[in-house]
């Protein structure tokens, strides 16, 4: 599929889908990861507000589980009017992300995937991964690896160290070109291709996708741990402000 060449006239338009249909076991409890209270404000609430916060972003496609529909309805009151579809995942992410893709309106230019649980993402970051997906395709939000990397096979340590300047660690938002996106999830349907994120959708059938530096700040909370960690970035970024 031929990309059409950045022209002088509207500004960017994007879509973002945002993930929370998780069943948030190594969280544990029964609560919803996403619903789960962050210095006041849940982490789906912090997410739809930092998508928001980026320019290009015009409309929000919400993906739960149905058990989750009035909770998140509530958590989300202060983003309705940006809210276009609310819709049930599906069983895998890819699953997810298909039926909240098929959400968006025709009118964009670029649908952005972000995960709930990475509620510190900058608003500048995710106009970069947009504006990088129109021109290139596909883009991803990532940051350098900084530890030694190890090839363990086995359970044994091998003498073997990898270059970790060759190997960066992938975030969301993730974003394609809207037409690019639905192709690649229809093709992936057909296929039963079922990869662990949209970079690597992207990956298989177009090639590789434009990376785009982010911030360590843009954590994943996926344990009780993460979130002592989330509480100190919260209350940071409230004295910041």
């Amino acid at each position: 599929m031929e990309l059409r060449e950045p022209q002088e006239g509207p500004a960017l338009r994007s879509a973002a889908v945002l993930l929370a249909a998780g069943a948030s076991t190594r969280m544990g409890g029964e609560t919803s990861k996403a619903l789960r209270p962050l210095g006041g404000r849940s982490l789906l609430e912090r997410s739809a507000a930092a998508l928001l916060a980026a320019p290009s972003v015009v409309e929000l496609v919400v993906v739960i589980r149905e058990a989750d529909r009035d909770a998140i309805l509530k958590a989300l009151a202060p983003h309705e009017a940006a809210i276009r579809a609310i819709v049930v995942g599906g069983v895998e992410r890819t699953d997810s992300v298909r039926e909240g893709v098929r959400a968006v309106s025709d009118e964009v230019d670029v649908i952005l995937v972000h995960d709930a649980a990475r509620c510190f993402v900058e608003a500048d970051h995710i106009e970069r991964v947009a504006s990088a997906a129109y021109e290139h395709g596909s883009a991803l939000l990532a940051t350098r690896i900084s530890d030694t990397l190890k090839f363990v096979p086995n359970g044994f340590l091998s003498e073997e160290s990898m270059d970790r300047d060759q190997y960066w660690s992938a975030q969301t938002p993730q974003g394609m070109r809207a037409a690019r996106f639905h192709d690649v999830l229809a093709r992936a349907e057909r296929d039963g291709f079922r990869p662990t994120d949209d970079a690597a959708l992207h990956e298989h059938y177009h090639g590789p996708s434009r990376v785009v530096e982010g911030s360590r700040h843009n954590i994943k909370m996926t344990s009780p741990e993460d979130l002592v960690l989330g509480e100190a970035l919260a209350t940071l970024a409230e004295e910041s402000a």
